[in-house]
């Protein structure tokens, strides 16, 4: 089912049809130097992920889904309330992938370094 869908996205992007959805635009530079050129599109189910550029040559990207359902309902909970990422991947730059079947409501996180990153985007310490 889920070729399917990919197989009709594709046909509608090629006839030039627009299926809506949410672009996420990662970049930051220093003197004129990518650090880090990062894009993700998110439609329908289909996330691409796009590592334009890295300083280090890789973007490494970290998904995370909120576990706090029930933190507006029971705000007693809210400090044992966590967000985890459910994947963990790296892009050589230039490349891209595809994810398809994700549930939408996810965050991310793209860096040009292989540090464990929590939902603020922020190094874990070790």
């Amino acid at each position: 089912m889920r070729n399917m869908m990919a197989l009709l996205y594709y046909l509608c992007a090629l006839l030039g049809c627009d299926v809506g959805g949410t672009t996420i635009v990662n970049r930051s530079n220093d003197s004129g130097v990518d650090i880090i050129d990062s894009q993700v599109r998110i439609s329908e189910q289909i996330a691409k992920f796009e590592c334009r550029a890295s300083r280090s040559g890789t973007c490494h990207y970290s998904l995370f889904r909120s576990q706090c359902a029930n933190a507006k309902a029971k705000p007693a909970q809210a400090p044992h309330c966590t967000e985890s990422a459910f994947e963990r991947f790296d892009l050589a730059a230039g490349a891209t992938r595809e994810i398809i079947d994700i549930a939408p409501g996810f965050t991310l996180c793209v860096s040009d370094k292989n540090d464990a990153v929590g939902v603020d985007c922020k190094a874990l310490a070790r």
